[in-house]
């Protein structure tokens, strides 16, 4: 009998109690819970300060849901819970290392719950899968994570990336940073405004945002204005990418729709469905759908689309410098070549990059960019979708956060 009272101790494993009396409960819709008595080994009870007492003030009985066994839909602990009168604390319950004080359920059960819900699953599947109603996994989830993840002033970034993504398509928007090196998220918040940004450097403190060597980012002002206020030794790169996009949004398609109105009704046919094609890198055109030739018939046709479009390829060049003074002189007969082509927007874009040459050329130094921010988005959106979107928003961020958050592996 001995033997099994310390396999049944074993298997429920609740530090300074044993097993009692273990019986199966139905409920009223035919569900089968196990309910477990637990019996203190010995009458010592700890105040929440540390001190351990042989007497109690006084006990009640208590009732907390546990790890469901085997077949059991679910399993609860029943215990007497004591009040000591601690000389330093007053008259206060006892802590217990396996129990949250005011909780109704035991930390191996919240942090169950709170391991299934990185999985990137609805609250709704978690809470089926154990029994729960969706409110208490949210709680144990967010309680879990904000235990975990250390605040955005614990971080020490060298090198970063500042991107914006969608709370709320057309509507709202926040402002995720990552650190370059750890490729963790150590912040998210509201909008794209400055102080948004400006509210991380603060956390960080004075000493630390001196030591950020560089910053990746587009060419938001806001950002900027953040960036240079608070890390001024900082260098600001600004992003190929955000600004390949933006050459294709304020030039390529700007001429496309001024050469659209212009051509002739038997042309206009060939400018049908070219706004893509003349956006993808020539190597990502289809050959199943003829897309080489339909663009190359598209610039034979249109001069000023061919002009715009070659420039649009030949920029990218510009990243491929690792001297500053080459990149330089590269980009001052690139800007030749915009100017003289009489196109006003290729024009007035050529004389954008000019204001922002010294952040663009700043990649010379830091090869970095927000290229890994754009999988960040992406993964926003994946846990947006499985959620049917988020409420609390404070509680979004902290599973961005989460879903980049490298394990901590420990040594046994």
């Amino acid at each position: 009998m001995a033997v099994k009272q310390e396999y049944i101790d074993c298997l429920v494993s609740i530090p300074g109690f044993s097993a009692g009396m273990i019986g199966p409960v139905e409920d009223g819709s035919g569900g089968k819970f196990l309910m477990i008595e637990l019996v203190r080994q010995k009458a010592v009870y700890r105040c929440r300060c540390g001190r351990e007492f042989t007497t109690r003030y006084d006990s009640s009985e208590r009732c907390v849901r546990d790890l469901s066994y085997g077949p059991w839909k679910a399993a609860y602990l029943v215990f007497w819970q004591a009040r000591v009168e601690c000389p330093e604390c007053g008259v206060v319950t006892e802590h217990l290392d396996w129990l949250d004080p005011l909780k109704p359920y035991t930390k191996r059960l919240a942090a169950a719950v709170a391991l299934s819900c990185r999985e990137l699953r609805s609250l709704r599947s978690v809470a089926g899968q154990y029994d729960l109603h969706w409110g208490v996994v949210k709680a144990m989830d967010k309680s879990a994570m904000e235990a975990e993840l250390p605040p955005s002033s614990e971080a020490s970034p060298r090198l970063l990336g500042v991107d914006e993504f969608a709370i709320r398509r057309r509507h709202r928007y926040g402002t995720t940073v990552v650190d370059l090196e750890t490729m963790e998220v150590p912040y998210v918040a509201r909008d794209r405004t400055k102080e948004s940004l400006a509210e991380f450097y603060r956390a960080l403190g004075p000493e630390k945002c001196e030591r950020v060597e560089a910053v990746a980012m587009d060419m938001w002002p806001a950002y900027e204005e953040a960036t240079r206020s608070y890390c001024p030794r900082a260098e600001i790169v600004f992003d190929p990418f955000h600004l390949i996009a933006a050459y294709g949004r304020d030039v390529v398609d700007k001429v496309r729709r001024a050469e659209y109105e212009r051509a002739s009704a038997e042309d206009r046919p060939v400018f049908k469905g070219a706004k893509y094609l003349l956006l993808k890198n020539r190597e990502n055109l289809d050959r199943e759908y003829d897309e080489p030739a339909r663009l190359s018939e598209l610039l034979r046709l249109n001069r000023n689309l061919s002009v715009v479009h070659t420039l649009k390829d030949d920029l990218k060049q510009l990243w491929r410098y690792r001297s500053e003074a080459w990149a330089r002189k590269w980009f001052a007969g690139w800007k030749r070549r915009a100017m003289r082509s009489g196109i006003e927007p290729l024009k007035r874009f050529a004389k954008k990059l000019e204001d922002h040459l010294d952040g663009i050329l700043a990649h010379c130094r830091y090869q970095i960019h927000t290229g890994y921010l754009e999988g960040v988005n992406n993964k926003i959106k994946v846990i947006k979708r499985v959620a049917f979107g988020f409420r609390d928003v404070d509680y979004f961020f902290l599973k961005i956060r989460a879903a980049f958050r490298k394990p901590i592996h420990t040594e046994t």
